[in-house]
């Protein structure tokens, strides 16, 4: 075999060996911009810090776009990442070739004897190219049949500088040349900071640390900035809001423009994620999407929706006309069996309305993400248990929880999931009672509030909707969602509570 067609099939390989392992992934980004709130950049042109500019790579601190999926390759834990074992002397990944038939090279001639120097770096990550990156020995010798896969990012702790190059250490004694990759340091974040009342002092990162440039240029106290990447060095934090600029903790602190006080639902600022657990089965009492699918699969009536004894009646002779085990209740395998797609029988669970604001939403934005939200369901029918996507109906409950999720509110224990099993189909009544959503007089209602009815023969919650006004509601009352005068029959109003303070 020719020494080229090995090289190919070595480097073949390894993209295969290592590629998995070390992919990049690019993070989905937010657009945090807001008219209300002047949000400044330091990248050139003004462009968001979210698309910083790629320098090219150097011996030093540079900055790039590496990816969230980057940070957790060179994440804490370490994981298994071949290039993270610096104490003991463990080979890079090792392609699957044949070593007598590739001739050792050498990335100098005669530098066996040569001594470099080598210096710490503190937190760094080399991210290779797209090819696969060739390695070499601390006196510049290269290591055959051993590299780097392309697009990989990968832990560094120590800089050699030998005959005018320059080395990262990956692993021991195998280092990576600074031509052949990236160095960057921190992880990629996206938020805004607000600079404190003293101002603040930028800094740059360097191999070793952060590096403090000239006070004269601090930033005014205030003042709010974009930030694309965090670092945590010696206990402190500092947030990157140019190329190579930083701000740390003591002079600036991450900016929400509304949050609500001590004793209320407090605003959460990333995506809330489903509670309880995905993919449930259904049986006796079960209520919601799923349960109202499987009974109008079977010819049921859905005025109300509840997994009944006929229902599981019906089930129990479709599993045996099926071959499946005579159970009565509906498993993913039952699901299946009745053409219901495997993707439907977990994603109806796991739908959290996507968040529809960020930490410079103001209270108004909130409440009108929560009423957006709302209104997607317009039209769909109601049912009992339900809060899934806008794609299905929901009841009056149901409606609010989804609508809370799109403003940054989390109202657990009443969540999604939690809402179609057994016994919660009034979470209306916990919604009610929960303290942590205050009462206000009913006169001072407002767009956003919620407003509650009771049933006129028991006095007992039964209903909730969200107000658009002080006299109109958006809310899922059978047959369907819509808006509605808070006078039209619904029950006796027995107070309003207010989410946002």
């Amino acid at each position: 075999m020719k020494k080229g067609q090995v090289f190919l099939w070595s480097s073949f390989v390894l993209l295969l060996a290592l590629g998995a392992n070390q992919e990049v992934a690019k993070a989905d980004t937010t657009d945090n911009a807001s008219e209300s709130v002047q949000v400044q950049s330091q990248v050139a042109n003004d462009q968001p810090l979210t698309k910083a500019t790629q320098d090219q790579p150097v011996a030093t601190s540079n900055t790039s776009n590496t990816s969230n999926a980057d940070a957790n390759n060179v994440s804490n834990d370490q994981q298994t990442t071949p290039a993270q074992q610096t104490s003991v002397d463990t080979p890079v990944n090792q392609a699957a070739t044949d070593s007598t038939d590739v001739t050792t090279t050498t990335a100098q001639n005669d530098t066996n004897s040569n001594q470099g120097v080598v210096t710490d770096v503190n937190g760094g990550v080399v991210t290779t190219f797209d090819k696969i990156t060739r390695l070499y020995r601390e006196d510049g010798s290269m290591i055959d049949n051993f590299g780097l896969s392309a697009n990989s990012p990968w832990r560094t702790d120590k800089k050699l500088a030998l005959n005018s190059q320059n080395y990262y250490r990956v692993s021991t004694d195998a280092y990576a040349n600074s031509n052949d990759v990236t160095l960057t340091f921190g992880a990629d974040a996206d938020g805004i900071v607000q600079v404190k009342g003293s101002g603040a002092v930028p800094y740059s990162r360097e191999d070793q640390g952060f590096t403090r440039n000239d006070a004269n240029s601090n930033f005014e106290a205030g003042s709010l900035w974009k930030y694309n990447k965090t670092d945590d060095l010696d206990g402190l934090t500092y947030y990157q809001i140019g190329n190579n600029v930083w701000v740390n903790g003591y002079d600036a602190a991450p900016y929400v423009a509304y949050q609500n006080p001590e004793g209320w639902l407090q605003v959460e600022n990333a995506q809330l994620q489903p509670e309880g657990p995905v993919g449930y089965e259904l049986y006796n009492d079960v209520e919601g999407v799923k349960v109202w699918l499987v009974r109008r699969y079977f010819g049921q009536s859905n005025s109300h929706t509840i997994y009944d004894s006929s229902t599981a009646y019906y089930v129990r002779n479709f599993q045996r006309n099926h071959g499946l085990p005579v159970t009565g209740i509906v498993n993913l395998a039952t699901w299946t069996a009745m053409g219901f797609s495997e993707s439907s029988w977990y994603g109806i669970d796991s739908y959290v309305a996507p968040l529809q604001t960020n930490t410079l939403s103001t209270r108004s934005d909130h409440i009108e993400a929560m009423i957006n939200q709302a209104y997607k369901y317009v039209g769909q029918p109601w049912i009992s248990g339900a809060s899934s996507s806008p794609e299905y109906g929901v009841d009056c409950s149901g409606l609010v929880v989804q609508a809370l999720y799109a403003s940054g509110i989390n109202p657990s224990p009443v969540t999604s999931i939690q809402h179609a099993q057994p016994g919660n189909e009034w979470n209306s009544r916990m919604l009610f009672s929960d303290n942590r959503i205050h009462a206000v007089n009913f006169n001072d209602r407002q767009r956003g509030d919620l407003i509650f009815f009771a049933s006129p023969s028991t006095g007992i919650v039964w209903h909730v909707g969200i107000l658009l006004d002080a006299n109109t509601m958006i809310d899922s009352w059978g047959p369907y969602v819509g808006t509605s005068g808070i006078y039209s029959g619904k029950g006796t109003i027995v107070g309003v509570k207010r989410v946002f303070s």
